[in-house]
This record gives C-alpha cells, sequence and structure tokens, in this order.
C-alpha cells in the first residue's frame, strides 16, 4: 500500500524546511503562477529566470545553496539560475527539452497539487460549495451520461461530496475564529459595520443557501433514490466497476465492485449526516453570537451597573494626563476586561445552614392598588427585555405597508434605541419577516454614528424551513 513518503523524494520537503524556507515557498509560488495562461505546467526556461530575477530584485536578502557559510549569492539572476536547479533536485521541478534547443521548466505531478494548497491556504478563501448538492443531484438525473456512470456521474458526485462534507466542517471549526476577528479588541461604532461582513461575508455566503434554495431536503431523497438505483441495476453496476478498472488501473473486479460499493454507501452517509453537521454549526454561531453582542452591549453600560462603574473609573483614568503627579503609576497595570464568557463563569453553590425554624405566618394580602402596581412592575420589566419575536413585530409595524425602509428612521434618544439597531442586524440572519442591505452612507445623530443600512421586507416563498 503507498504511503506518501513513498510517493514524493527524498529531499522534497527540504526547501520548506530550510532556512530560506520563504523565499523557496515565493519562488514556487511565483512558478506556479506563471502558468496560469499556459496550457500545461511548463514554460520556457527563461522566462522563469526572468520572473525570479525580478523577485530577488525586489529584496535585498542574500542565499546560499549548499552548508558553507562563505558560498552566498547576491546576484539576482544567479539566484534565480540556482534556486531552479535546487527545486529540480529536490524533485519540484523537472526540465524538458525542445527541438529548437530550448529548454522547459516543468512542475513535477507531484508538486502541482503542493503548491495549489499552499496558493489555497495563503488566500484563506471560502469555498464556494452552495452549488454542489444541485449539480450532484443534476448529474444524477441525466440518462446520458449512464453510458460511463463510473468516469461521468459517480467520481464526480465523489469528489463533490467530500468538497462539500470538507467545507462544511472548515467551516464549522472557523466560525469561533470569524466572530472574535469581528468583535474582539473592536471600537463600538464600528460593530454594526463588522456584523453586516460578518454576515454577508460568512454565513450567508456559507450557509444561507444550504438552508433555504439549495436545501438538503429537497435534494438527498432523490440522490439516495438514484444511488440505490446504481447499485440495484445490474448492468449500470457492470458498467461501474469496468469503469472504476479501467480508470484506476484495477485488475480484480470483485476488488473492483467492493470500492464501487464503499463510494456509494459513503455519498449516502454523507448526506445523511450532513443535518448534523448544519445544525453544529448553527449552534456554534447563535452561541458565538450572542457572546458577540454582550460584548457590545457591555460596551453600551452607562455606568448604572457594576461592569458600567468599574468600566467608566477605568476609562477616566486613562484619560488623565500623564503629567498628574498624584497618580500612582502602578494604577495603570489594571486594564479592562471587556468581556467574560458566560461558558467560564461557574455559580458558586451556596452552604447549607440548618436554622431554626421560624414559626409560620399568615400570608400577606396584597390590596388591589398593590397587585395592580406589582403587576405593572412585572409588565415593565418585560417590556425592556429584547428578544427576535419582539424586533420582528417592531420592524412590522414599521413597514407600515411598505416594502423598505431605512435604520436612520428609527430614532436613537437613547443607549436602548442604540441596542435596538444592534440587534435588528443581528436578528436578520435567519428572520423570516426581513432582511437588511448596507448603503455605505453615514449616519451622525447627537447620540450616535452608524452605517446606514436598508431594512427590507420578506415574501413568505422566500424563506424555506429546514
Amino acid at each position: 500500500m503507498k504511503n506518501l513518503f513513498s510517493v514524493v523524494p527524498a529531499d522534497f520537503f527540504k526547501p520548506l524546511n530550510s532556512q530560506y524556507k520563504d523565499q523557496y515557498a515565493d519562488c514556487l509560488l511565483a512558478i506556479y503562477n506563471s502558468y496560469r495562461t499556459e496550457i500545461s505546467y511548463g514554460v520556457d526556461r527563461e522566462s522563469i529566470v526572468s520572473t525570479l530575477t525580478d523577485y530577488f530584485n525586489s529584496r535585498t536578502d542574500d542565499i546560499s545553496f549548499d552548508d558553507e557559510s562563505e558560498s552566498i549569492e547576491r546576484d539576482a539572476r544567479s539566484k534565480a539560475q540556482k534556486v531552479i536547479n535546487y527545486l529540480k533536485n529536490c524533485g519540484w521541478l523537472d526540465f524538458e527539452d525542445e527541438k529548437d534547443y530550448k529548454q522547459n521548466v516543468v512542475l513535477t505531478e507531484v508538486a502541482v497539487p503542493f503548491i495549489r494548497t499552499m496558493n489555497d491556504v495563503i488566500k484563506n478563501e471560502e469555498t464556494e460549495y452552495q452549488g454542489l448538492i444541485s449539480q450532484i443531484h443534476a448529474v444524477l438525473q441525466n440518462e446520458e451520461l449512464y453510458s460511463k456512470p463510473y468516469q461521468f456521474i459517480l467520481k464526480n458526485v465523489v469528489n463533490s461530496t467530500e468538497q462539500l462534507v470538507s467545507s462544511l466542517k472548515k467551516l464549522n471549526i472557523s466560525i469561533k475564529k470569524h466572530i472574535d476577528k469581528q468583535t474582539k479588541n473592536r471600537e463600538l461604532k464600528s460593530v454594526l459595520d463588522l456584523f453586516e461582513s460578518y454576515n454577508e461575508e460568512i454565513v450567508s455566503k456559507s450557509l444561507y443557501r444550504l438552508k433555504t434554495s439549495e436545501n438538503i431536503g429537497r435534494f438527498r431523497q432523490s440522490i439516495k433514490r438514484n444511488l440505490d438505483k446504481m447499485l440495484g441495476t445490474q448492468k449500470i453496476l457492470d458498467d461501474l466497476v469496468a469503469g472504476y478498472m479501467e480508470i484506476e488501473q484495477e485488475k480484480d473486479s470483485e476488488l473492483a465492485k467492493e470500492k464501487i460499493i464503499g463510494m456509494i454507501i459513503g455519498v449516502k452517509d454523507a448526506f445523511e449526516n450532513l443535518d448534523r453537521v448544519i445544525d453544529d454549526i448553527d449552534r456554534k454561531n447563535n452561541r458565538y453570537m450572542k457572546n458577540a453582542a454582550s460584548r457590545a452591549k457591555f460596551e453600551l453600560s452607562s455606568g448604572t451597573n457594576q461592569a458600567g462603574k468599574i468600566n467608566m473609573i477605568l476609562r477616566y483614568f486613562t484619560e488623565v494626563s500623564d503629567s498628574e503627579e498624584n497618580i500612582a503609576p502602578d494604577l495603570f497595570n489594571v486594564f479592562v476586561q471587556k468581556f467574560v464568557s458566560e461558558e467560564s463563569v461557574k455559580k458558586i453553590p451556596a452552604k447549607k445552614s440548618y436554622d431554626e425554624i421560624e414559626s409560620i405566618r399568615t400570608s400577606e394580602v396584597l390590596s388591589v392598588q398593590e397587585r395592580e402596581l406589582k403587576k405593572k412592575l412585572m409588565l415593565d420589566r418585560q417590556m425592556s427585555r429584547i428578544y427576535r419575536k419582539k424586533v420582528e413585530s417592531f420592524v412590522s409595524e414599521k413597514f407600515n405597508g411598505r416594502n423598505m425602509f431605512l435604520a436612520s428612521e428609527i430614532p436613537v434618544q437613547s443607549r436602548k434605541d442604540f441596542e435596538k439597531l444592534i440587534y435588528i442586524r443581528l436578528f436578520a440572519l435567519g428572520s423570516k419577516v426581513y432582511s437588511v442591505k448596507k448603503t455605505g452612507k453615514r449616519v451622525k445623530t447627537e447620540k450616535c454614528e452608524f452605517t446606514d443600512f436598508e431594512i427590507i421586507r420578506k415574501n413568505k416563498k422566500e424563506t424555506v424551513n429546514v
């Protein structure tokens, strides 16, 4: 059985493990990108030398190509030539001689996937996978492709399914990082804009279609039915085995059949487990969004609670001039703790004590006025809370027959009003009543400043329950 080190040359990872790994990695990416307009991963050597010479001309550091410290290259073109030879010796490049006595520099078949992965990691782009489910469904439905079901159908279905699952798992492990990036150490005035960016670039882009127009539930049964058809139809199964043996160079038909059955079952299992992956992403997203909202709420503390008072005191001292001699320097070793995660705070259990039992007293009967007052206080406390249903009800009233209105139309006279704007933006994600769209126009009032956004009514047919 093959493993990684039986495929790659012995010195393959040497360039990326040397003291000049940054230069070698840059050169590999430069060579890879120079092939974008070519029909293969091969370019005239002089062109590659020119590309790498330009790179080394932009750097002032020297580079050595052996263990002797005195063997230092300083000429940019000489560096380029020796880098090409060094990467060739390590198995990244190869040379091809043409009829006109020119030499092409070619990336080896082992090097291409490694460099492509390096490029993807550096770009850190979110995988576009929203169309993968409908693509898998369409391929399985296309009767014309069943002439060669392994080459045209199953191989593509397996690759697309692996890409879909891998992308969702990547989003699952990175969602906390995205939330922290949007909210940690940020000024309050930028929180709304950053939540807009997060919703558009991470959640809406990566997850929204999988829960609406490309809801897995719409395609899953049809996909499973076509996969079962592959297993249950002898001719299709025989064609799959024959195609596998031809493409994968497998001589044992029984082993090929086992592989085909395993691939089909693997795809079915993956679609069964997708709901669990998406539910876990939703759970993490809601938790981290809640924590991020708590950070924003803490920033809005006006000093009425304990956290607000501490925040106010520390802010005051940080604004005191350094020339104030009566301020102890050690005081500035105290830093503001802006947020404490709810998961990290454990309630200290109260100690039980057994005191002497008091005599039972008759309950106090409240008068009608006292009951009404208590009821009013409870109602006021309930009305002061902000939750999704209340925000959606407020937005629905503001539509007043319209399909859209601007956030700037909502008066902001107090901290509570500004909190309401934040929650309108937060609850737009997943709301069946409205969505939001940034306008780019800054709005400044006596109380606050924020980027205006449109609040748009949703039609019922636009939402699909998951």
